[in-house]
């Protein structure tokens, strides 16, 4: 019975410690804009969206991202990913309030928040992970951010209590019929 016990308490342990794992995803300044607005006269034009990284995120996972790389705009400013610090965007913007050119995530039909070049925060809101540069000219940007998602999901208590009695009830009719 000691033996059945370790068992479930080892596999209880690596459902909270298994489940983590990391994605580069590249979000282009020229192509992954928050914002649908428009400026330049571009011939073909054509339109930018943000970076739907197709990460489906839970109330309560953890999420976790370290951005690094630079993108700039037609007047030959570059920025990181924290954007520049001495311009908010224009508060009808879904980027309102934060410096325009910074990483900015959004997790389902949820508001924007600032990302920069370091995040760690547990989700509030379920739905998929969309990044993107904030900014409403997306015709004159270029350059790319690299954003490391670190992703670990809180694991369903459902199925760990399902695993745990169902290992607890193969070892009591095992000693049962067994010995």
């Amino acid at each position: 019975m000691k033996k059945i016990i370790i068992i479930v308490l080892f596999l209880l342990l690596s459902c909270f410690y298994s489940n983590a794992f990391a994605i580069v995803f590249p979000i282009d300044a020229d192509l992954n804009v928050i914002s649908p607005i428009y400026y330049q006269n571009i011939i073909p034009p054509y339109s930018s969206a943000p970076l739907n990284t197709g990460l489906f995120f839970n109330s309560g996972d953890l999420l976790e991202i370290a951005a690094s790389g630079f993108w700039g705009n037609a007047s030959y400013l570059t920025f990181g990913p924290n954007g520049n610090p001495n311009e908010n965007i224009t508060p009808t913007y879904p980027g309102a309030g934060y410096p325009v050119a910074a990483l900015m995530g959004k997790i389902g039909n949820n508001s924007y928040f600032f990302i920069g070049s370091n995040y760690s925060n547990t989700v509030t809101n379920s739905g998929i992970l969309y990044l993107g540069f904030n900014d409403t000219d997306y015709g004159n940007n270029w350059g790319i951010v690299n954003a490391d998602v670190k992703f670990n999901p809180v694991p369903e208590p459902s199925s760990i209590f399902l695993l745990s009695f169902g290992l607890v009830a193969i070892g009591f009719f095992r000693r049962k019929f067994c010995i």
